[in-house]
Parts: structure tokens; C-alpha cells; sequence
């Protein structure tokens, strides 16, 4: 089965099969002011010569997808025939969500996920999680990281110990030494590519021979609803 990886950030998508590269595509909806209000998705922007008479249309409030009409036509876009020509009978996604996410935002996208788009299987994760699951896999010999995930929308500062995030930990703030003990020598990396850094994670994930059982299937999910939301917490 193809895995089909989506950072699904508040301005851009990162996307891509985990077997291929990245796209970076912005995640959001252009509405002209002079063309008859006509209306381009996520890269279709390629196409306008000048831009400065377009605004924004985003699927994301204050860091929450919250605009469905939007999201789904961006979705469209990136699944359909222009891009990534997904066959959902035979492809898993792995997506990313917000830290603190609300149940009734979990609960939209496993029915579009698994009802309207009909993936095979999915697995609804942190991006800062999945960015922690490459740093371990590049540093074996280290057993806790703080990920810091500065969004377009806000900065989560999230420890990870053992590959398993702390979840009473997380937090949104301005001063990272703080969180660490004084005796303790906090190193700092910034990784090279910091925009895909969390789809490179998610990538790794869906090479992982766990995968499987880390993942819901649709059978999970047409048999038990959203009771199995509590699987997608790794």
C-alpha cells in the first residue's frame, strides 16, 4: 500500500508519497479583486503574472483548521489528477495536526479522511512528533530532544523522551532554556531544511515496520467511529 505523507500546515502543505520528494504548496485559496472574483487553489498562484490584486482565503484560524469549504478544495487539488493523482483504494496518510487540537476538528477530518476521501488508512500526528521521530533516528544515542515548533501561527515548545512526547510538558513559549534543567547543557540544532523537516519524520515513519499497527484502518473506523481517536495520539 502507498503512504501518502501531508504536513497540513497553516500557510503551506508539504506533501508527497513517502517514496518521492516533498512539494511545498501553499495551503490556502486566492480570490481575485479584478478577474471576476475569480478564484485559484493552492499552486494555480504560478499562474498569476501579478499577484498583488489577489487576498487570501486560509483554512486555518489561530492556528486551527476551522474553514472546510476551503480545506477540502485545497485537498481536491493536491489528491486529484493535477498533482498527486491519489488512487485512495490503495494509499494510507499520514497528516498532521495541532498540538491541543480540538475532538470536534479530529472528529471533521476522520470522516472526510475515511468517508468522503475513503483512505485506506490514516494516522493523525503532531508535526512536532514527527520531527522528533527523525532527530532520534539521526541521534540513536540520545533519549530526550525538545522540539520547538514555530508555526505561522503560534510556537509550541514540546519535550520528547524515549521517542514518546511529554505530554504535560508542552507549551506554548518565548524561552526554551528555561524548560531545561541549569545543570543540565542544552545543545541546540537547526536542521537544514527546517520547512520539511517534520514531512522527512512523517516520511521515515512510513518506512517504519510498525507502521501498520500504528495506524487506523478504515475497517477500524467504520466498526468503532470516533472511539479510535485515542490511537492516533503517539
Amino acid at each position: 500500500m502507498t503512504t501518502l505523507v501531508l504536513d497540513n500546515g497553516a500557510y503551506t502543505a508539504k506533501i508527497g508519497y513517502s517514496h518521492e520528494k516533498v512539494s511545498v504548496i501553499p495551503n490556502c485559496q486566492f480570490r481575485s479583486k479584478t478577474l471576476r472574483l475569480k478564484t485559484f487553489t493552492a499552486n494555480q498562484l504560478d499562474e498569476i503574472k501579478d499577484p498583488s490584486g489577489l487576498f487570501y482565503i486560509l483554512p486555518f484560524q489561530k492556528g486551527y483548521l476551522v474553514n472546510w469549504d476551503v480545506q477540502r478544495k485545497v485537498w481536491d487539488h493536491l489528491f486529484g489528477k493535477e498533482m498527486f493523482k491519489v488512487d485512495f483504494a490503495d494509499t494510507s496518510v499520514v497528516i498532521t495536526e495541532p498540538y491541543f487540537n480540538f475532538m470536534s476538528i479530529q472528529e471533521s477530518m476522520n470522516e472526510i479522511l475515511f468517508e468522503e476521501y475513503q483512505f485506506q488508512a490514516a494516522l493523525r500526528i503532531n508535526a512536532g512528533s514527527l520531527s522528533a521521530h527523525r532527530y532520534f533516528q539521526e541521534n540513536n544515542s540520545e533519549l530526550c530532544c525538545i522540539v520547538v515548533d514555530s508555526g505561522f501561527s503560534f510556537t509550541h515548545i514540546a519535550p520528547y523522551c524515549r521517542g514518546r512526547k511529554m505530554k504535560d510538558g508542552i507549551c506554548r513559549s518565548d524561552e526554551v532554556r528555561a524548560l531545561a534543567p541549569a545543570e543540565f547543557q542544552v545543545s541546540v540544532v537547526l536542521p537544514q531544511n527546517p520547512i520539511c523537516y517534520a514531512w522527512e519524520g512523517g516520511k521515515l515513519l512510513a518506512e517504519n515496520p510498525d507502521f501498520e499497527e500504528m495506524v487506523v484502518t478504515r475497517e477500524d473506523y467504520e466498526e468503532n467511529g470516533h472511539c479510535i481517536y485515542e490511537k492516533f495520539d503517539i
